[in-house]
């Protein structure tokens, strides 16, 4: 019986003894969820995030070559597929086109531009060299007729008092008449000068309105130019390269497929720039600066630490997340945390893994 006593308090000691293990426990395991544990320590959860660069299609294609898979890393600019559309191919040939026959259209207006300006100025510089002929001859004319009429005067005078024959007069009147027609004969002829001047003229307003009309199609060549470019940067992106280094996430394609405008092709992340977002209570945000250090634990690693460092920190409050579990805890003010990844060795660690972070709380002031 005394034997059997001493078992049984015992067993009641290690009964004990497991009650305060479990206790104890149960406290950590308690503050850990609560959120903290001491004064210079405070332990948030949340997932692992990273910068998502998603890959889309920039025109309608069939893609016709895929280089990477799902969980693939790689380099800056590195190939990931290639789409391809001949409908696209067909308007860069078109824009080309376009082009082609602008350019032949302004050489045949340069060319014509060209013939037309000399055409032009030589045809004025004889329309004045004649006009200056032609006004002397009025004025050789006019001065011819000017005699005429006073010798016809004189000898019609001369014949009424019977000094000269009447005969003479008669000449006289006859080289009167004469000389009117020459001058006559002479302004019209001036006349006619003067009009080819004008005509002359009228050819280079024709001349400016050819310039005019190249300047105009050099405007449509410029834009042209910029469609074909336009046009061509559609088959540049038919070849989807990586913008950043980084691990496939998500590939949305398979070959063969005809995507549109738009389409998710891939998703890309940096796993060297990965971060944890948690919420901190709005009584600890005091604590916490940019810069801090801070630890992240995993589940799938639970005996390595990764070193971290306080990325951001939100510029106002907000109430916790839906996603916590118990009412009174979404009712409580917080703020966004980043809490950026300073190590991911061998890109052990992934977005959407869940994480602890321990962030060591600067000390409060006096």
């Amino acid at each position: 019986m005394a034997g059997e006593r001493r078992v049984s308090a015992k067993a009641i000691l290690a009964g004990v003894l497991v009650v305060a293990v479990l206790g104890v426990a149960g406290a950590g395991l308690w503050g850990w969820l609560a959120g903290w544990d001491d004064d210079d320590l405070l332990r948030v959860s949340g997932r692992i995030e990273g910068r998502i660069t998603t890959l889309t299609a920039k025109s309608p294609g069939r893609v016709a070559e895929i280089f990477v898979d799902e969980g693939e890393t790689v380099a800056a600019g590195a190939d990931l597929a290639r789409l391809d559309d001949e409908t696209q191919r067909a308007r860069v040939r078109a824009a080309a086109a376009e082009i082609e026959g602008l350019v032949a259209r302004g050489r045949a207006l340069d060319i014509e531009i060209e013939t037309l300006d000399g055409q032009t100025r030589l045809r004025i510089a004889q329309a004045r060299d004649g006009l200056l002929e032609a006004a002397a001859r009025v004025e050789q004319a006019r001065a011819t007729c000017d005699q005429a009429a006073r010798d016809e005067a004189r000898y019609t005078e001369l014949a009424k008092r019977k000094v000269v024959p009447e005969k003479r007069a008669e000449e006289a009147r006859l080289a009167l008449a004469l000389a009117k027609e020459a001058c006559k004969e002479a302004e019209a002829a001036r006349d006619k000068v003067t009009k080819s001047l004008e005509l002359a003229r009228l050819d280079r307003r024709r001349l400016e309105a050819r310039r005019a009309e190249r300047e105009a199609l050099d405007r449509d060549l410029v834009r042209a130019e910029a469609a074909l470019a336009e046009q061509r940067t559609y088959l540049e992106e038919f070849d989807v390269r990586a913008p950043v280094a980084g691990t496939i996430l998500t590939r949305t394609v398979e070959l063969g497929e005809r995507v549109v405008g738009g389409t998710p092709l891939f998703t890309l992340v940096d796993l060297g720039k990965l971060y944890v977002k948690v919420y901190v209570p709005e009584p600890r945000i005091g604590r916490i600066a940019l810069g801090q250090p801070a630890e992240v634990q995993v589940d799938a690693y639970p005996d390595r630490d990764f070193r971290a460092r306080i990325s951001r920190i939100a510029q106002q409050a907000e109430f916790t997340p839906k996603n916590v579990e118990t009412r009174e805890e979404r009712v409580k003010l917080v703020f966004a945390v980043e809490v950026a990844l300073e190590e991911n060795p061998g890109g052990l660690l992934k977005p959407g893994m869940p994480a602890d972070a321990t962030l060591r709380l600067a000390a409060t002031p006096d």
